[in-house]
Parts: C-alpha cells; sequence; structure tokens
C-alpha cells in the first residue's frame, strides 16, 4: 500500500507539471472557441471507434489464450477488458492491468499466472507495433520531424522503444519455447533466493506463466495475434484522425494520425495520475506542434477527444465489475492458487461470440 501511495504522488506531480507545460500559452477564451466549433460528427465517429477498439482487443485476447483454454467466451473477454481500463482510469498504480488478468480468471478456468502472462505478450506485440508506426511515419518523405528537442525526442524513443519491445519479445519467445528451461533457470535464480516457505509457490506460479506464453511457441498462433495487433492500433489511429478532424487540423492526415497514437501510446507507458491526464495532453502538444498546429486548437482536441473517449469504457468497466462480483477491495488485490484455476468461476449470462 506504501508503494501505491508513493507512486500516486509521484503521478500527481508528473500530471501537475505536465499540464502547466501544456496550458502555458493557452487562454480558457480560445479553448472555449476551439471546442464550440467543433464537429460533432467527427466527435461522435472518434469516440465510437476507441470504444470498438475493446472489442477489438477482446478478439485478439481469445488468440493469446488459446494455449491455456481455447473456448473463452467473448463476453468474458470483453468484459475483463472494459474492467481493466476503467480501473486505470480510476485508480493510480496500473492496477487495472492486474485486475483484468484477475477478472478473466474468475470468469473463465484458466490460472491467474496465465493471465497475466498473455497480457505481456499482448503489451510487447503493442510495443513492436506502435514501434513500427512511429519508424515508418518519421521516414516517410515530407515528414515534417525536422531538428531541435522535440525531434531528438521522438527519434530516441522510436529507437529505445524498438530496442527494448525487440529485446522483449525475444527473451519471451526463447522462454516459450523452452518452459522447462525456462522455469528450471528460475528456480535456481530467482527461486533459490526466496525463503523455503515461498519458493515451491514461485515455482509454480512460474510454471503458470511461461504456459501462458504459448502463443509465442505457435508460429501460427503468434501471427494472428500480430494480425489482430494492427488491427487494434490502425483503429485507434484511425479514431485520432477522426478526433484530430472535428477540430479541423488537417495538416497531419491519416499517416500523422498513425505517427501521433504511437506518440501517445508510448508517453501514458509513463506514471501519471489515473486516466494518464496531462501525460496525454502533453503527448498531444509535443506530437501535433510539428504541424504549427496553434496551442488552444491541441489542448481543445486532446482535452475533448481524451474526455470523450474515457467515459464509455469506464462506464462499461464499472457495469461488469459489479455484475462478476468484484468490489474494490478485490482491484488489484487478487489471490489464487497459482497451479490451479478457481475451481468455481462466476458465469455472466451468455454474450455474442466474435470470430477470431
Amino acid at each position: 500500500m506504501r508503494e501505491h501511495r508513493w507512486k500516486t504522488l509521484f503521478g500527481i506531480v508528473i500530471t501537475i507539471a505536465l499540464l502547466a507545460w501544456v496550458l502555458r500559452d493557452v487562454s480558457a477564451a480560445e479553448v472555449w472557441r476551439e471546442l464550440r466549433d467543433a464537429d460533432p460528427i467527427w466527435l461522435v465517429l472518434a469516440v465510437v471507434l476507441a470504444t470498438f477498439s475493446m472489442v477489438l482487443r477482446a478478439i485478439r485476447w481469445r488468440i493469446l489464450l488459446e494455449p491455456v483454454e481455447p473456448n473463452t467466451s467473448f463476453d468474458s473477454r470483453f468484459g475483463a477488458v472494459c474492467i481493466g481500463f476503467a480501473v486505470n482510469n480510476l485508480l493510480p498504480a496500473r492496477l487495472g492491468e492486474i485486475t483484468r488478468a484477475f477478472a478473466i480468471s474468475r470468469t473463465e478456468p484458466i490460472t491467474l499466472s496465465a493471465s497475466v502472462a498473455s497480457l505481456v505478450v499482448e503489451r510487447i506485440l503493442d510495443g513492436v507495433v506502435l514501434a513500427l508506426f512511429l519508424f515508418a511515419t518519421i521516414s516517410s518523405p515530407g515528414f515534417p520531424l525536422g531538428e531541435g528537442t522535440s525531434a531528438e525526442l521522438i527519434r530516441r524513443t522510436a529507437n529505445v522503444g524498438a530496442l527494448v519491445f525487440s529485446l522483449g519479445l525475444g527473451l519471451l519467445w526463447l522462454a516459450a519455447r523452452n518452459p522447462d528451461r525456462a522455469v528450471d533457470l528460475f528456480d535456481r535464480t530467482i527461486g533459490r533466493w526466496l525463503p523455503h516457505r515461498f519458493s515451491e509457490r514461485a515455482s509454480q506460479v512460474a510454471s503458470a506463466f511461461v504456459a501462458g506464453l504459448g502463443a509465442l511457441a505457435r508460429p501460427g498462433v503468434f501471427l494472428r495475434a500480430l494480425f489482430w495487433s494492427f488491427i487494434v492500433w490502425i483503429d485507434l489511429a484511425l479514431s485520432i484522425w477522426a478526433g484530430i478532424m472535428a477540430f479541423g487540423i488537417t495538416g497531419p492526415g491519416v499517416s500523422g494520425s498513425f505517427f501521433l497514437q504511437s506518440v501517445i501510446a508510448f508517453a501514458v507507458a509513463a506514471p501519471s495520475s489515473p486516466g494518464f491526464f496531462g501525460v496525454f495532453e502533453a503527448a498531444a502538444r509535443l506530437g501535433l506542434s510539428l504541424w504549427s498546429v496553434p496551442p488552444a486548437r491541441i489542448v481543445s482536441f486532446a482535452t475533448s477527444y481524451h474526455i470523450l473517449t474515457f467515459i464509455p469504457v469506464t462506464v462499461l468497466g464499472l457495469w461488469y465489475l459489479q455484475r462478476i462480483g468484484l468490489s474494490w477491495k478485490d482491484v488489484g488485490r487478487p489471490e489464487e492458487d497459482p497451479g490451479s484455476p478457481d475451481p468455481e468461476p462466476a458465469s455472466p449470462s451468455p454474450g455474442p461470440e466474435a470470430s477470431t
């Protein structure tokens, strides 16, 4: 709990500092004028596309979970995805990640460790796709990256992101291809330093986690998951494009929206307050400044897009949280038997099954 408090405090400080930077030369009157003149049809399209990404994530998650449980329902996956995003929007320390994994373990016969492993693979795939988008856009002819502090920061983000996620993907692939060796390596390194009463449990958790990486060991499953990762982020980039079009920001175009989505996605991985407020707006200003977009217009787009896309998934997540019987006491503090799933998972009412 103390660690969470420090993370929360640090995140709030970061958020306040970034909001101060974003708003340093913007007047409320200018922002209100831009908001008043925004095209509501484009804004609605942006929100619909952003919310639809939850459906796409649920479809992709089925593929990543296939090695441990091939018959998960769309309703369970979609509900868990919405719960995870809602918790990240409302609570600090990115508790939504572990809550999402816990939620699916309550409704499907999947251990928490295996669920967490599937989400680690998901994040690695996201990072690889976003790094590719970032490289492709800044390398395209006519892209206005130029020189300067912002340009150097973006280049370093692309380089570091590509290196980190490629290395992570490689290490996870090795673990998935050699599960026994991976668990044995864990036992002989980290496991040997743990107290005896914890070492066996830790080994079981490690074994379940490695099993959850099974998608990487199957080329067909991996390629399908990678394909759907591209679909997820294409949808979100189009949502960003619709959002900037609502404010008459035409300079970046569709390709610039892929760039902006990548910059924002990497930025919100940093510590911040719940909902990533401040970080999102700062990343938007950093990215759109390359096209010399007026600051008031950037702030109007970023704040309205952020808030409007925040609401639907948060409402859905809270509804699913109540539906499967999770309390706020459960959020971020799940417990499980690492060797087997909950013997009596909750059974939500059936929903439509999406095809992968």
